[in-house]
């Protein structure tokens, strides 16, 4: 009897977990869980929503890399990534322009995420080498990825998040990695 009451909770838990994530369409229309074409994610507890990566090489292929370039601080001309669908400015600004271009999901607000917005993706109980829901976010890299914190004593550092192992840790604009841009979706 306790094991089934265990079961029980445990499945409806389960199930408020991942209601928490919903599918969106390149249009921006909601999904049912199990469509395996979307674009972006609703993170209906954080009023959020994120991209989704592509296993296809472009704009929003998984292995694109990015310097950290905000207009201001950063590097701006990517000499140190060239791993980016067009294979010039690969920095963080001409990817986030290129994506409100694009209109990604109906939206042209896109922007790289707070470290907190970053951190409330990952799932530290998973079963995963990536700490992120790979339901969602598939094609996640188990790698770095951008946040639009420059760090405050030193301007030539930005903040990324370790999807490995979860925290955060500072790194040289200059040097690429990963990005998930953010939008809020209120």
């Amino acid at each position: 009897m306790n094991k089934a009451l265990i079961l029980s909770l445990f499945m409806s838990i389960s199930n408020i977990v991942i209601a928490d994530f919903v599918k969106l369409s390149s249009d921006g229309k909601i999904l049912d869980f199990e469509n395996s074409n979307w674009s972006c994610v609703l993170d209906q507890k954080n009023s959020l929503v994120w991209e989704v990566k592509s296993e296809k090489e472009g704009l929003q292929y998984t292995l694109n890399t990015y310097t950290w370039f905000d207009g201001e601080t950063g590097r701006g001309d990517g000499m140190y990534s060239k791993n980016c669908f067009w294979g010039e400015s690969c920095n963080t600004q001409s990817y986030i322009d290129d994506i409100n271009e694009a209109q990604l999901c109906n939206y042209t607000n896109w922007r790289l995420p707070t470290r907190d917005e970053l951190k409330s993706i990952i799932n530290y109980y998973s079963d995963n080498d990536i700490l992120v829901d790979l339901t969602f976010f598939p094609n996640t890299q188990k790698d770095t990825y951008w946040t639009s914190m420059t760090a405050k004593d030193n301007p030539s550092l930005a903040y990324e998040i370790p999807f490995f192992y979860g925290g955060s840790i500072v790194r040289e604009k200059s040097i690429d990695t990963y990005i998930r841009l953010v939008r809020s979706a209120d």
